[in-house]
């Protein structure tokens, strides 16, 4: 049976008056960082209103009933689901051509036809622009939910035509409790986990499960290497490219964050990567606020490359980015 996780009620709630009051939107725009569980949030409520026994303005699905049982066998004629074929690549014009004729069909159900599309952000401006007409002209029983943790990144279009629902990261006791009660094996607490995974408990869970926190001190490593000129440009990049786009992108840039937040408030720094606080003290020491600054906007300006609809050459980012490491003032 799914159920959403406890730090999404007030998002269900904000939901559930909708049905209630009967101004349901017929598309839907959920954001929120990576691991804050969209996907479960947006199938739990298709399961609710997909539900045959108790009906759409119930809280809950019934878990019995024919509808309830197709969708737990992920066989419900009524939810079209669709997601980049591969992580990283994008949603592909087929696809949403796919989507669209679904919600043209009639409700097995009688009353709902649903379509959830994963990565939502992934759609480059052709693809987006198919899926128009049918947020413009919806089928009067269709009901869309796009998924998105770069908002941003979707066309203006899409979004004034959707009811947008935010989920902030989290990093209450709400989500410290639920991450403790998952017995993970890691040295860190919750708290820090939620830091370093950007208030997202599910990316939290996943970076311990995936080993994807020891790499950090390599990084700080790598930035140290790059600041005595001591090293090898390419084959850090090299090395950065096999750890991931994501992971070093991410944590690259909450490191220099970090960096300089040393730099400006030293002992009070509220830093994220706060168990590398000594290392990371000992990289600040030499280096320039401004440099700091600029490298970071750097690296921000090469990830939203990475993310972006042009496919870049990862290893070529991360090479400019080492190569630029001592050379903040170079024009990009």
């Amino acid at each position: 049976m799914l159920e959403i996780y406890p730090w999404q009620e007030k998002q269900r709630q904000r939901l559930l008056e909708m049905q209630q009051q009967e101004r349901f939107p017929h598309a839907l725009l959920l954001c929120g960082p990576d691991g804050i569980g969209l996907d479960q949030f947006a199938q739990t409520f298709a399961m609710q209103m997909l539900c045959l026994s108790k009906g759409i303005d119930s809280e809950n699905a019934c878990g019995t009933c024919q509808s309830c049982q197709l969708f737990t066998a992920g066989s419900h004629p009524d939810l079209f689901i669709i997601e980049p074929e591969e992580e990283g690549k994008q949603v592909k014009i087929a696809q949403i051509r796919e989507l669209i004729e679904y919600v043209t069909l009639k409700s097995f159900s009688g009353h709902s036809k649903i379509a959830i599309i994963k990565s939502a952000d992934a759609m480059n401006r052709a693809t987006a622009n198919a899926l128009l007409k049918t947020l413009e002209e919806p089928p009067s029983q269709s009901m869309l939910f796009l998924l998105s943790h770069r908002p941003s990144n979707l066309p203006i279009t899409i979004r004034s035509r959707c009811q947008r629902i935010d989920f902030d990261p989290v990093f209450d006791q709400t989500a410290v409790n639920w991450l403790n009660a998952q017995s993970i094996d890691s040295d860190l607490s919750a708290e820090l986990l939620l830091r370093l995974s950007g208030g997202g408990p599910l990316k939290a869970l996943s970076l311990v499960e995936n080993e994807q926190l020891a790499f950090r001190h390599n990084l700080v490593n790598d930035l140290k290497s790059l600041t005595k000129k001591g090293c090898d440009p390419v084959q850090i990049a090299s090395n950065w490219q096999a750890l991931g786009v994501e992971n070093i992108f991410v944590s690259l840039m909450r490191i220099i964050q970090d960096l300089i937040r040393l730099k400006l408030l030293q002992e009070r720094a509220n830093l994220v990567n706060l168990d590398l606080k000594e290392d990371l003290q000992d990289l600040v020491n030499s280096l320039d606020l401004v440099a700091l600054a600029r490298n970071y906007d750097f690296v921000l300006f090469k990830y939203q490359q990475s993310t972006g609809p042009m496919n870049y050459n990862v290893l070529s980012l991360f090479e400019e980015i080492v190569v630029n490491w001592n050379k903040p003032k170079t024009a990009y």
